[in-house]
């Protein structure tokens, strides 16, 4: 097969864009690396010099729309508001992002969800980096919270009735408006006992 011509990053990072789009045509179940090593006009034994395999290509492509939400997700820490209030903003955006993930690109969430059913690295690595920014604005809402990281832990668990991504798509159904009116209370109440037993 003919060189490419492209730098090592280059090439991986085109293999995840190939990977993305060929997932969202064909499906998750059916990427094939030896189709992603065509279309980038390399062999397949190329491509396994940057990825070990499928699951990695897949960690990638997972990786890549994981970072895009995390800017959003991090301009929302960052934004106006009292910490609560952007707990808050941060929680139902991130809610909103998958769920507008699951409804625009169901094959690419199902790869997120695949992701996160099988506990690979990619997701643990985001799940963790997300934790650190909830104890830091609950730190900040909550200044005599001696256990920060706890209390995101706490939070954290809490969410996941609304965050898990197989439970998201169980939830498209329901109204948008609904789900994050529940997330709200359920955030109150849990930062209410917060300061009561700081």
């Amino acid at each position: 097969m003919p060189r490419t011509g492209l730098a090592p990053e280059e090439l991986k990072r085109r293999a995840v864009e190939v990977a993305n789009q060929r997932i969202k045509a064909v499906g998750y179940s059916k990427l094939r690396v030896t189709d992603v090593a065509a279309e980038l006009g390399v062999s397949h034994a190329a491509l396994y010099s940057h990825f070990s395999g499928k699951a990695a290509i897949l960690d990638a492509v997972v990786g890549h729309w994981l970072d895009m939400a995390h800017e959003e997700l991090r301009a929302a820490v960052a934004g106006p508001g009292t910490p609560e209030e952007r707990l808050e903003a941060w929680l139902i955006q991130r809610l909103r992002l998958k769920r507008a993930a699951a409804v625009s690109d169901p094959e690419l969430y199902e790869a997120y969800c695949q992701a996160t059913d099988r506990l690979r690295d990619v997701v643990q690595r985001y799940k963790a980096i997300w934790r650190d920014q909830m104890a830091v604005l609950l730190k900040q809402a909550i200044p005599e919270l001696k256990d920060p990281a706890h209390a995101a832990r706490l939070v954290q668990s809490a969410m996941y009735g609304f965050n898990h991504p197989r439970l998201v798509l169980e939830y498209l159904d329901t109204e948008a408006e609904e789900i994050e009116d529940r997330m709200r209370a359920v955030l109150h109440t849990l930062i209410a006992g917060l300061r009561c037993t700081s």
